[in-house]
């Protein structure tokens, strides 16, 4: 559901927070059902160590009230954190779209509600926009992975973050970039119209692209900002990688189209070997066996030679371990 359509759709407020004046950040949390784990997130919110001033805001995409989440937010006695309930279920893209529709500084700070902040996110983000001199429509934050219950959002090592300004290509062999706690120029998403479900569940990849054109993506390398929790929910589902594979598939393509058709050959390869490639990846992250997977697989091994895996895996490693090089400026010592 796109950003023209999801306005028409109201969000009741139920919790009433306060803006201050000048504030440049929301750090704004899309949620369903995981009461548990959004607390966490928004404990990392609270624990900035900063004098900037934000607001946290909680938009539930369930309309059932006194649940649950409704009761830990109101638990929270904290003058910056505003809680929304749409007026029904509008989906993942729905959701993401109201972040941008309810808040009203000029940076969102995506996060979702099963994933963390450090305690310096707020003050290294602002340090890198000033820098930049609000030249910048989207920070893409170095992230750590984590499995297990975090109380702690206090950094364990110190060093140094170095950027990149990303383009188009950087996108043609997969999602360069991970959505979790980056942080959006408002202005600039609702310019796109917001994200399309279109190409839901590669909603993430699709905007980057398109956001990529403007030559104002900046992505982050070194120290990591952001926390990001891996579980077994519905993005580590075997339907869930296959209509990845084909929309991923999609946005290659656009990005690709104009290229000289001997290096669009070189794709013929790729996108043969890119399903297997991705369900062994999703084989890899499970912690127990599937019998379906196991079969999916075989299935697709039948069309895909080593020379197709070979190609990909060069094409993924250069994205993975080449684009940055000779690129980065230590923005952070």
């Amino acid at each position: 559901m796109k950003y023209n359509e999801i306005i028409k759709i109201p969000s009741i407020l139920i919790k009433e927070g306060e803006v201050p004046e000048g504030t440049k950040y929301t750090i704004a949390i899309p949620t369903y059902k995981r009461a548990n784990l959004l607390k966490e997130a928004i404990d990392s919110c609270l624990a900035q160590k900063t004098s900037i001033p934000f607001v946290i805001m909680v938009v539930d995409n369930n309309p059932e009230r006194n649940c649950e989440t409704e009761q830990l937010i109101q638990s929270y006695k904290v003058s910056n954190l505003l809680y929304y309930k749409n007026a029904k279920n509008i989906g993942a893209s729905g959701n993401w779209n109201k972040l941008f529709h309810l808040a009203i500084t000029d940076y969102v700070v995506m996060l979702h509600d099963d994933d963390l902040l450090y305690n310096d996110y707020i003050e290294k983000i602002d340090r890198i926009i000033c820098l930049y001199k609000g030249s910048v429509d989207v920070i893409y934050p170095a992230i750590e992975i984590f499995t297990q219950n975090k109380n702690s959002f206090e950094r364990q090592k110190k060093g140094a973050i170095r950027a990149m300004r990303l383009h188009s290509y950087d996108f043609q062999f997969g999602n360069a970039c991970n959505i979790v706690g980056v942080c959006f120029s408002r202005k600039s998403i609702i310019e796109e119209n917001g994200f399309d479900d279109f190409f839901y569940p590669s909603l993430d990849y699709q905007m980057h692209v398109r956001l990529a054109k403007k030559n104002k993506l900046i992505k982050l390398f070194g120290i990591p900002l952001v926390l990001y929790r891996i579980l077994e929910n519905d993005s580590l589902k075997l339907s869930t990688m296959i209509e990845v594979a084909k929309k991923d598939k999609e946005i290659i393509e656009s990005i690709i189209d104009k290229y000289p058709t001997w290096y669009k050959k070189l794709f013929i390869s790729f996108f043969k070997a890119y399903p297997k490639y991705l369900l062994l990846a999703l084989k890899n992250k499970l912690s127990f066996p599937d019998q379906e997977l196991e079969q999916k697989i075989i299935e697709y091994s039948k069309n895909v030679t080593l020379v197709d895996m070979l190609i990909l895996r060069i094409m993924t490693q250069f994205k993975a371990r080449c684009m940055h090089l000779f690129r980065t400026r230590t923005l952070i010592k």
